[in-house]
């Protein structure tokens, strides 16, 4: 039969005692047979070589400890009010969305959906519209994110015609400050009239993504 030693420390002058639960049945606590140091419910330690069971994790898991490509926050920006131009000048359209990244490693996936309006006038044989993303970095100025945020350029054939829209981009804001996009339009050529959304029974939305690096 092995023998159990309580060994006290020759440099300590505390008293450690050991006291039973109130009860009147019998238990067992079996020691392992291991060189080890035994942890409380009421310290705090780190296990290693130690696996818990899914169904008993809960709380929140730090982003920093998300595995790269892991989706950290979405935030939408919707928009139904109709944006009108006839300048071929770059303007901005009622289509925006603030987004704060919790890493500067972090890339932003921008995805914007909705419908655009044309209508040729002056006699024009048809009507071009084109579509950027454009971005401000906290209290910055806009600029386009780069020139490949181009999206579909609409063609109108001298009518009042309505079209959706779609542009998909992987931002690298390298930042950990807002970063708002917004989506800017003009009219290519032509004489007409270009717009986002085509009344207020239309709805333009825009869906930014924070991807961990």
């Amino acid at each position: 039969m092995s023998t159990l030693v309580v060994k006290g420390n020759a440099s300590g002058s505390g008293t450690i005692t050991v006291e039973g639960p109130n009860t009147n049945s019998n238990f067992t606590v079996s020691i392992p047979a291991a060189t080890t140091t035994l942890i409380g419910t009421d310290t705090t330690d780190v296990l290693t070589n130690k696996s818990i069971a899914a169904t008993q994790l809960t709380g929140t898991i730090a982003a920093a400890r998300l595995p790269a490509g892991s989706v950290l926050q979405v935030v939408q920006g919707v928009t139904t009010t109709q944006a009108v131009s006839t300048s071929t000048i770059w303007s901005a359209s009622n289509l925006t969305v603030s987004i704060t990244p919790t890493n500067a490693s972090s890339k932003i996936a921008v995805f914007v959906s909705g419908g655009m309006n044309g209508f040729a006038g002056g006699g024009a044989s048809d009507e071009n519209m084109g579509l950027k993303i454009y971005r401000k970095i906290g209290s910055g100025s806009f600029a386009e994110v780069e020139s490949s945020s181009r999206g579909q350029q609409a063609i109108y054939v001298s009518a009042n015609i309505y079209s959706g829209l779609s542009i998909n981009y992987l931002d690298s804001p390298s930042t950990t400050s807002t970063v708002t996009y917004t989506l800017y339009f003009r009219r290519e050529n032509g004489s007409g009239t270009a717009s986002v959304n085509r009344d207020s029974n239309n709805q333009t939305q825009i869906i930014t993504m924070e991807i961990a690096g």
